[in-house]
């Protein structure tokens, strides 16, 4: 918390498990803790969030100043200047030892519009599970990921944060060049670079033709200091407005990593 404080950020993004067990007091704690945030902070539930069929009611309700209040109402859109934070919810309750999310097409159409009508702004889509096969094993994984990635692809987005795999990894939206960015778990102790404790800092600008989007990445040593271990800036192409026609390249071409260092590591 005092290191995110100390970016002064606009904004915070939480993808989810808030909580191991799903139980009441821990939603109660969450809540206090997120009421200590230092900007507007925007969560989307995870799968230990939803641990039973009404544990994620309980959640949503619990966290109703941060999320949408019902799974119904997801995708929600929270706009702070010219972002637009679009909550997807993948968190469903799964059997034991298995630990998949689910998107079902209605959800996937309501992003897609969503997304079109959000095409002034820079769209990061917020969702837990991850929206591409390989980076979880299966009993973890995403069910109906085609529907949220052919959303995406249709409608566009210019960035993608999910939790769930506990490491920070960098990939794409299938068959686009929408970055998909993991942060690992906030309290994970670990002597893996990826895997330790750790969150990832943006800054969005607005350039002529393109949204300029620089990521930082935090990463906890073992004596609880904070360090940068890594930077990446993508030129993601601004979307026309709706109902304009897309240019050839507004999605189709790859963003462009500018600059990607090692530091500290």
């Amino acid at each position: 918390m005092n290191d995110i404080t100390a970016f002064a950020p606009d904004a915070i993004a939480d993808t989810g498990d808030l909580t191991n067990f799903g139980l009441p007091q821990e939603f109660s704690q969450a809540a206090g803790w997120l009421e200590r945030m230092p900007a507007p902070t925007v969560v989307v539930p995870g799968n230990h969030d939803a641990m039973t069929s009404g544990s994620r009611k309980q959640a949503l309700a619990a966290w109703d100043r941060w999320t949408a209040p019902r799974a119904e109402d997801f995708p929600f859109v929270r706009r702070i200047g010219n972002m637009a934070l679009i909550g997807v919810c993948s968190a469903v309750a799964s059997p034991p030892l298995m630990a998949y999310g689910r998107v079902d097409i209605d959800q996937a159409m309501r992003l897609r519009r969503i997304l079109e009508a959000t095409r002034d702004a820079c769209r990061i889509v917020l969702i837990h599970h991850p929206v591409t096969p390989g980076l979880v094993p299966w009993r973890k994984s995403l069910l109906g990921w085609r529907h949220v990635a052919g959303a995406l692809k249709e409608a566009g987005a210019e960035l993608v944060l999910h939790g769930h795999s506990h490491c920070a990894t960098t990939s794409f939206i299938p068959d686009t060049a929408i970055p998909l960015i993991a942060t690992p778990s906030a309290s994970l102790m670990s002597d893996e670079p990826d895997r330790a404790a750790g969150w990832n800092a943006f800054r969005v600008g607005a350039e002529a033709s393109y949204w300029r989007i620089e990521m930082t990445r935090r990463r906890m040593t073992k004596t609880g200091e904070f360090i940068n271990c890594g930077q990446l800036t993508w030129l993601r192409p601004r979307a026309p407005a709706q109902g304009t026609p897309a240019s050839p390249d507004a999605f189709g071409t790859p963003s462009i990593p500018v600059y990607q260092d090692a530091i500290g590591a």
